[in-house]
């Protein structure tokens, strides 16, 4: 395969605005620094349209003892692995769904910055988010149909199980929209910049210590969304006990709902 098919097998657009690369790093390093952070962890760095202004900045963040360049091309990662200034920090040419997390997580708490590959940026997030106590803050660029569906309000049509799921756990805010033009190749959809700082305790009680239940419960929950509750919710038992209006679609529901009808579910099983 051709370099230039390789790249398209990767998924990869490459960054070119500097301006909306340097917005990425100043937040990413003022983030990492409110969250006394000692490692940056950037998932693709492609040709270095984040690594480069971030490599500018970092000896003026003493606290940063580590960064960690996580690269599944094989050609850019042996590049920045031969890249002298790098030293100290460590350069993983890998697949980081593949990585293990001894080898990325080396001086916690992590920031963690990255321009995601569109096809594994979800998978990429629920990775990241299983290391969550070692992660403040991660400032995360995904497609924008993604990006909204992870900030979604409450009651609005892009929310659904992936908003519920990552907004229990995280506050989640856009940072900047990035138009196709910014990249090479231009993509051919818009992309979003979002900033997740963990909360110190979930919105939904339970959620972490019955995790695959309530991943599970949401997946029901949403399964049928469009629908009202009465005609799709597997646990109507649930919405007579708790009097949550089944005649609500369930990206209407609240927290307060989500919190009595999941604590509900819960003490059935």
């Amino acid at each position: 395969m051709s370099k230039k098919g390789k790249r398209r097998a990767f998924g990869q657009h490459f960054l070119k605005d500097s301006a909306i690369s340097d917005e990425i790093v100043q937040t990413a390093l003022k983030e990492a620094a409110a969250n006394d952070c000692r490692q940056i962890l950037e998932i693709g760095p492609g040709k270095g349209a984040l690594t480069l202004p971030l490599l500018e900045y970092l000896p003026d963040h003493k606290k940063i003892e580590s960064l960690v360049l996580v690269e599944k091309d094989e050609a850019l990662g042996t590049r920045w692995a031969e890249t002298h200034s790098l030293r100290p920090y460590s350069v993983q040419i890998a697949d980081f769904l593949d990585l293990a997390p001894e080898k990325w997580i080396l001086k916690p708490p992590v920031a963690v910055m990255a321009n995601l590959p569109y096809s594994s940026s979800v998978a990429i997030l629920k990775k990241l988010n299983q290391f969550r106590e070692n992660i403040p803050v991660m400032v995360l660029m995904f497609q924008a149909e993604v990006s909204k569906r992870l900030r979604a309000e409450i009651g609005t049509r892009d929310c659904g199980s992936l908003s519920i799921y990552f907004q229990n756990l995280w506050e989640i805010k856009k940072l900047l929209g990035v138009p196709p033009k910014s990249f090479n190749p231009p993509p051919q959809v818009n992309s979003e910049v979002v900033v997740l700082k963990r909360k110190s305790v979930p919105l939904v009680p339970g959620s972490i210590e019955d995790e695959a239940l309530w991943e599970e419960f949401l997946r029901q929950s949403f399964l049928h969304r469009r629908k009202m509750l009465r005609s799709a919710f597997p646990w109507k038992n649930a919405l007579e006990q708790t009097g949550v209006d089944d005649r609500k679609r369930p990206e209407a529901l609240q927290w307060h709902e989500w919190i009595s009808l999941f604590q509900f579910v819960r003490q059935m099983n």
